[in-house]
């Protein structure tokens, strides 16, 4: 299986307009009306588990351990920021950048450098992240981006948050739970796993499928299993059919169709399994 990527980041956001603010109202306020946004950010990071927290003059400096909490984090900082009311027909606005740690020190940067410089590259009142870092959310907090075609000054693909609402606490657990559903595959001594990390397992009689099973009757891509939404599909491709022998129930074919699979359970391309398990298929859901 492949190591999924740390997801350990850093959240680097500024208050932009507190220059054009001190030119109308003078430092002092402009400094107040700052430090207001920055407490508000603040807390937003704190809420959402920060484990290091570092607030400059104009900016906070935010480390999480995980990539949903910290796009989260930034997501209700810009909304503090965006409900306090302008001063003097000037409105203060967030800008943020999240980065992960591991992709700072391949390029071999600092990671706060790197996350200022996405900021930088951006408009005010945005939200950015490096691909890298969109590929370590949960689906649901993916579906909130969407790709930037230009970035200005940074050199790496990035997505920008938009204005949709998070995911439920519920739909994160269901995708949490989904994300742990595994199914264990033999063939002759072989197995395989189909998990959220390798959805997709093919068998058929080329060489380029997962389970190659060199029998007449078999097509050349016979068949596939795939897991979405939770559950494991069979899905047939072939001339011949896929049969299915379920514990419990009787054995059906399926002919260019799908079929969600249960807990375990043997699998023939093109020919019953009841008849001949030593070349079926067998799967068993953990």
């Amino acid at each position: 299986m492949t190591e999924r990527p740390s997801a350990a980041c850093l959240l680097y956001a500024d208050v932009a307009g507190g220059a054009r603010l001190a030119v109308k109202l003078g430092e002092a306020e402009a400094g107040y009306a700052v430090e207001r946004c920055l407490n508000r950010m603040s807390r937003c990071a704190e809420a959402y588990s920060a484990n290091d927290l570092k607030l400059l003059p104009d900016a906070l400096v935010a480390r999480f351990p995980e990539a949903d909490s910290a796009l989260l984090a930034a997501r209700e900082m810009r909304e503090r920021v965006r409900a306090l009311p302008p001063m003097s027909g000037i409105k203060l606005v967030l800008r943020a950048g999240v980065v992960l740690d591991v992709e700072a020190r391949d390029a071999e940067e600092e990671v706060e450098a790197m996350a200022a410089r996405l900021v930088a590259g951006h408009n005010p009142d945005s939200i950015s992240v490096s691909e890298r870092f969109s590929e370590v959310l949960s689906p649901s907090m993916r579906r909130m981006l969407s790709r930037l075609e230009e970035n200005t000054g940074v050199p790496f693909p990035t997505l920008e948050l938009g204005d949709l609402p998070p995911p439920t606490p519920a739909e994160l657990r269901q995708e949490a739970a989904q994300a742990l559903k595994q199914m264990r595959v033999s063939f002759r001594g072989q197995n395989w796993l189909i998990d959220a990390a390798h959805p997709t397992l093919l068998f058929g009689r080329e060489t380029g499928n997962d389970i190659v099973v060199a029998d007449p009757r078999v097509s050349r891509q016979h068949a596939r299993i795939e897991l979405r939404s939770g559950l494991f599909y069979l899905a047939d491709s072939s001339t011949n059919g896929t049969y299915l022998l379920e514990e419990g129930n009787p054995e059906h074919c399926i002919k260019r169709d799908e079929f969600i699979l249960g807990e375990k359970g043997h699998i023939g391309c093109g020919f019953s399994p009841a008849e001949n398990m030593s070349d079926a298929v067998a799967f068993a859901v953990d």
